[in-house]
C-alpha cells in the first residue's frame, strides 16, 4: 500500500497463512539464509514474513528471497524444492500441499500466538473516495462486516455461496475454510493494534520509516470510531 494512496476502515479476520517448510528447518529462526519464494519484491507475503523473522530477532535481509510471476508459481517452486520455504494463503494453498504431502508448516496464524491475535485481512478504500464519499463509505464498510458475521453465522451457506460462483470448485474445502478462520474477530480486536504490531517489527528492520506512532497517527483506521464500526 503506497502512503497516502489509501485508508485502513477495519479489520475482519486473522488466520489466512500457514508457513511451510522443506527440510530440516524447525522453527523460525532457521530461516536465516535459506530460501524464501514469493511473488514480487513488495508483495504481501514478503512484508508479512518479514515482520515474522523480524518478531524473532531475525533480519529479513539475512533471507535468500525467491521471486516468481504469480501464486501458483511460487507455490510450484516450493513443491519441486527449489525454495526452502512457502507461505500458503487459505483457501486452497494450504489444502493442496497437505494433499500432496509436500513440506510441513511451522507457523499457523489461525492457531499461534501472537499472529492469531492480530488481523491479516483490513478492509481499505482509496482516501479520496473516503473524503469525498463518506456515507458510501459507511454503507460498503457495513457491507463487508455483515458478509463476515454471515460467515461466522451460517458457514454453510457462505460456502455454497463460493461453490455456486466458482471462487472455489469444492464445497468442502470452502466449509473448512470457512469454519477455521475468526471472522467474528471484528467485533472485539482493534485494528490499530495490528498497524502498530507490524509496523514496529517492519520499523525495527529498516523497512518502513515512519515509527508505528506517526504512521497511525497519519493512517487513522477509516476516521471511524469503533462504535461506528459495530453497529
Amino acid at each position: 500500500m503506497r502512503a497516502g494512496a489509501s485508508v485502513p476502515l477495519a479489520g475482519i479476520h486473522a488466520g489466512c497463512y500457514e508457513l511451510f517448510v522443506n527440510g530440516r528447518i524447525a522453527a523460525i529462526k532457521d530461516l536465516k539464509g535459506r530460501s524464501v519464494v514469493i511473488t514480487t519484491e513488495d508483495s504481501t507475503e514478503r512484508l508479512f514474513i518479514s515482520s515474522i523473522v523480524a518478531y524473532v530477532g531475525m533480519n529479513p535481509r539475512d533471507i535468500h528471497w525467491i521471486t516468481t510471476p504469480s501464486a501458483a508459481e511460487a507455490m510450484q517452486t516450493f513443491v519441486e524444492g527449489k525454495a526452502d520455504a512457502f507461505l500458503g494463503v487459505r483457501s486452497t494453498q494450504p489444502q493442496e500441499l497437505r494433499a500432496k504431502k509436500v513440506g510441513r508448516v511451522i507457523l499457523n496464524t489461525t492457531h499461534d500466538r501472537p499472529w492469531s491475535q492480530y488481523f491479516c485481512c483490513l478492509v481499505s478504500a482509496r482516501r479520496e473516495f473516503v473524503e469525498k464519499y463518506p456515507i458510501a463509505t459507511r454503507r460498503a464498510l457495513r457491507a463487508f462486516l455483515k458478509a463476515a458475521d454471515l460467515c461466522a453465522q451460517e458457514p454453510e451457506r457462505a460456502a455454497r455461496y463460493l461453490v455456486a460462483k466458482g471462487y472455489e470448485p469444492r464445497y468442502d474445502v470452502a466449509l473448512e475454510v470457512l469454519k477455521e478462520l475468526p471472522y467474528r474477530r471484528w467485533r472485539d480486536a482493534d485494528p490499530e493494534d495490528t498497524l502498530r504490531f507490524h509496523a514496529l517489527r517492519l520499523h525495527e528492520v529498516g523497512i518502513i520509516k515512519s515509527s508505528p506512532q506517526k504512521l497511525i497517527a497519519k493512517e487513522p483506521i477509516g476516521g471511524f470510531s469503533t462504535s461506528s464500526r459495530r453497529s
